[in-house]
């Protein structure tokens, strides 16, 4: 599933950026953005689920967790 929001850069206050999406403020690391994004920019932004990918992470921590709490 994916979704994809339009908003604009806020401010960046020290090493986080203020992205206003509606009436809701998305704070995030400045490292986030793209390369010479300034304040009053659009910014598209995606959240997408990676439903394969974090099966796979939970099988390895489940294994992980196992082995180590049986000690082998």
């Amino acid at each position: 599933m994916k979704r994809s929001f339009t908003g604009i850069l806020d401010r960046i206050e020290g090493k986080t950026a203020v992205v206003l999406v509606g009436e809701d403020a998305l704070e995030m690391a400045k490292d986030l953005l793209p390369g010479g994004a300034k304040e009053g920019d659009l910014i598209s932004i995606k959240f997408e689920l990676k439903d394969r990918k974090t099966k796979e992470e939970k099988e390895k921590m489940e294994k992980l967790i196992k082995k180590l709490s049986h000690g082998t």
